[in-house]
Formats: structure tokens, C-alpha cells, sequence
């Protein structure tokens, strides 16, 4: 049946819902720990001013890394195909955001998140363009909105489990 098939377009709408999801609770869940997480590497007697100096290393460093990640994702979804280039991306976020938690400095931290982020771009922009083009086109619209209130949907999950 290929990914043109019925089977095919709901695992593709599927895997991009859920990897919205799950990169909304990360990014809600990373401000929740950042602070106390970035005073313990740079050890307690650190002040405010510093550990708030390196939150927004670290949170530029993501956002740079996300860009640049659906940029460096796209092109290889042109060059290896969507799933693998997907799958790449997907593992890139999964195994750098858990490395993280290893992490023995903030500018390890500030990598990883880097890195992490790259992934997190790539599944973003190979997510929804893999959609586009397994669904008819009556109905990309209303999925496209509605991938990207599964972002907010994790972020939203992650507020009740941090309640």
C-alpha cells in the first residue's frame, strides 16, 4: 500500500502529532528544572546573575539549534527521504536531550541542548512536510493547525505534571 495509502497517512499524522507533543513537554519542561540544574554545575555558591546569564546561553543555544536543525533536516529529507531523514532527526533529539541529563558543565549543557535542538527542528519540519504530502489536499490545512497544537498540547501536559 506504501505511505500514499490510508495505513501509511494516519502513521505519518500520528508520529507528527506525538512528535509535537513530546517536543512541547520537553520545551516546558526544560525552564521548570533549568535554574536549579544550572546552579548545581555551577555549584551552589554561584549567584543569581550567573545562573541567569547561562539559562539564556543555554535556551539561545536551543533555539539556534532548532532553526538550524529544519534547515539541516529538510535537506537531508531531500537527499535520504523523509522517514530516514525523520528517523535521524528523532533519534539525534531523543539521545542528545538524555544525554543532557550528564552533563558535567553548562557549556556541555548548552551543546547538548544544541544538539538536541537540531533534531527537535528537523522532526518539526520533516513531521508536517511528510504529512503534506501523504494527505489529500482538502484536508492539509486543518492538519497542519492541528499538528501544531500538539505542541502546545505537551506544553500543556507538562504544566499539569508539574502542578
Amino acid at each position: 500500500m506504501g505511505w500514499s495509502g490510508s495505513r501509511g497517512r494516519w502513521l505519518a499524522l500520528v508520529a507528527a502529532l506525538l512528535g509535537w507533543m513530546f517536543d512541547g513537554m520537553e520545551m516546558g519542561l526544560f525552564p521548570l528544572v533549568a535554574r536549579s540544574a544550572l546552579g548545581e554545575l555551577l555549584h551552589a555558591d554561584t549567584g543569581e546573575g550567573v545562573v541567569g546569564r547561562w539559562y539564556g546561553v543555554v535556551t539561545a543555544a536551543f533555539l539556534v539549534g532548532a532553526a538550524t536543525g529544519g534547515v539541516v533536516f529538510g535537506w537531508l529529507g531531500d537527499r535520504l527521504g523523509r522517514v530516514r531523514a525523520m528517523t535521524l532527526s528523532v533519534l539525534t533529539y531523543s539521545l542528545c536531550s538524555g544525554l543532557s541529563a550528564l552533563s558535567s558543565s553548562p557549556w556541555e549543557l548548552a551543546g547538548l541542548r544544541f544538539l538536541g535542538a537540531l533534531g527537535m527542528g528537523g522532526e518539526w519540519a520533516l513531521g508536517v512536510a511528510l504529512v503534506m504530502e501523504v494527505w489529500p489536499n482538502a484536508g492539509r490545512a486543518w492538519l497542519a493547525g492541528l499538528i501544531g497544537a500538539f505542541g502546545n498540547l505537551g506544553y500543556t501536559v507538562c504544566g499539569l505534571i508539574a502542578l
